[in-house]
């Protein structure tokens, strides 16, 4: 347990591949630590890679624009969670509404992201790379070892093809005939992937073709949500029904 004031002092590196005890770090955290931070030799840092593990290091050596660290302390999270939360989430629009929902979703805890091309998706291209660096911005504000693992934008047919035996799935359909909230059927430790679709919602065929494969239509509240606000609902609440277990 990392008591409060750790807490409020850590600040979060990220090189997302450590093999060795003598690390350099990339150029754009290099940068932030040297001439943001104003670290020196003599100083420490706090490492993640994205795969649960955490380390300590001290400076050894600087530049303008490098930051070479010896490592002091290892440890290692063996899982995120218990269970693993799959979004499947149609990009908005607007792009910064898709970001908000990767940065707030990362914060509370995702584990695959997929950017879901619907028939009435309303970005046909994403920028991978950015959407990369939200993610990461978000793990290390939000002092995780874990980053969540972004897939390319992908046809909503393939996706209901990978559908697997051992994860629950939902599709959130705004459709007054679903009675059924996700709360109420989600067990808990469980893994699953809900799909949350565009601002025009999922057509009746998509739909039904994800019910075809098992995939359970679910509602996420009384009122009509944004796509972001949808995806972000349902992304805490598969949290707190864990934690409430």
């Amino acid at each position: 347990m990392i008591n409060s004031l750790v807490l409020q002092s850590m600040q979060l590196f990220f090189i997302p591949q450590i093999d060795q005890e003598i690390i350099d770090l990339p150029a754009e955290e290099a940068r932030h630590a040297v001439q943001v931070l104003r670290k020196r030799v003599g100083d420490e840092l706090d490492i993640v890679d994205g795969k649960g593990g955490w380390y300590r290091g001290l400076i050894t050596e600087v530049t303008k624009r490098s930051c070479t660290v010896l490592l002091t302390q290892t440890r290692k999270e063996t899982l995120r969670a218990n269970y693993h939360l799959t979004m499947a989430v149609s990009p908005t629009k607007s792009n910064d509404r898709f970001e908000w929902f990767l940065e707030k979703a990362t914060e509370i805890g995702v584990d695959t992201i997929i950017p879901l091309q619907c028939s009435r998706t309303e970005r046909p291209r994403v920028r991978i790379d950015r959407y990369e660096k939200v993610l990461v911005a978000a793990m290390k504000q939000s002092l995780q070892a874990w980053l969540p693992e972004l897939k390319e934008l992908t046809p909503f047919e393939e996706v209901v093809q990978q559908f697997q035996e051992n994860q629950a799935t939902y599709i959130g359909w705004c459709n007054e005939e679903v009675k059924s909230p996700l709360i109420d059927n989600y067990q808990p430790s469980t893994n699953v992937l809900i799909l949350i679709g565009p601002e025009g919602d999922f057509t009746e065929e998509e739909v039904q073709m994800a019910r075809a494969k098992g995939c359970q239509p679910i509602t996420l509240g009384p009122t009509r949500l944004r796509t972001e606000t949808a995806a972000l609902v349902a992304t805490q609440s598969i949290a707190l029904l864990n934690q409430l277990r």
